[in-house]
């Protein structure tokens, strides 16, 4: 699947430069109950599942919540994607700073990237209410009665527990408020083994950022880069100007084979 990555001009240079992307931490990125909002759905679900599930499994569901709310919640990263190549809102967002839409291939990039001992999840982001409650029991049900999930419960007792608390985990980090649903939100999560493990920090107008650098692994097809196949420059003044100087800069990084294409969107950066 094709997904993009909006920058601006700063953002592409530390990208190729580094050969990687960097991960945010979720309580820091444009939601402010990005976290929240997803714990919220669990939460509002457990009473509509009375007639699915029995007492004790909405008992351990329970638990798990609350644990990841507690410990896992603070230290989960993310990596945007949208699905839309030529995005307005993305554009205004980055059209005072020159934005650009990286193109990437889902399971290309999965595979190129080395998440180190870090757990990772990726997929399309879930919007919905802060008080809707459909989509979470619909995945809650679909991975707790899935056959697989079931004989491994059957065969130990703390596999239910263990699945569950994984479930809350992979899946709360992909549930976001309806308003941002133009966004079309394609996430890579990741879970660092160690809380503090990379941690780097930049600013911006609103404080200090978290985030951990996720570099391309030394030993693949593209031997290090990313599997960058396009660049789309957003509204700009200098076109050629600004073309000559990302095909300098990729190309003098090992980008050579890399497409390049303007946006169709007529707005006034």
């Amino acid at each position: 699947m094709k997904v993009y990555h909006y920058t601006d001009l700063n953002g592409l240079k530390g990208i190729i430069e580094s050969n990687s992307l960097w991960a945010t931490n979720i309580n820091f990125l444009n939601d402010e109950d990005e976290m929240h909002h997803g714990i919220s759905a669990f939460e509002n679900t457990l009473i509509h599942l009375k007639d699915d599930l029995s007492d004790k499994s909405i008992g351990i569901l329970r638990i798990a919540i609350e644990g990841h709310r507690l410990h896992q919640a603070r230290h989960n990263y993310n990596i945007s994607f949208c699905q839309n190549p030529d995005l307005l809102s993305q554009w205004r967002g980055y059209g005072s700073s020159q934005g650009v839409c990286l193109e990437f291939d889902s399971d290309e990039l999965i595979e190129a990237l080395d998440f180190g001992t870090s757990r990772f999840f990726s997929g399309d982001v879930f919007y919905t209410k802060p008080d809707s409650t459909l989509k979470a029991k619909e995945e809650i049900l679909k991975f707790l009665n899935d056959a697989d999930f079931l004989e491994q419960k059957n065969n130990s007792a703390i596999h239910e527990f263990v699945g569950t608390s994984e479930l809350v985990n992979s899946l709360t980090p992909f549930f976001k408020h309806e308003s941002f649903q133009e966004e079309c939100e394609y996430r890579i999560v990741i879970q660092p083994e160690t809380k503090s493990d990379q941690v780097c920090f930049r600013v911006n107008g609103l404080g200090l950022i978290p985030y951990i650098q996720i570099k391309a692994k030394q030993i693949t097809p593209h031997t290090g880069l990313l599997p960058l196949r396009s660049v789309r420059i957003g509204p700009c003044k200098n076109r050629d100007f600004l073309l000559e100087g990302i095909g300098f800069l990729l190309n003098c990084n090992g980008y050579s084979d890399v497409e390049y294409s303007f946006t169709e969107t007529p707005f006034r950066a």
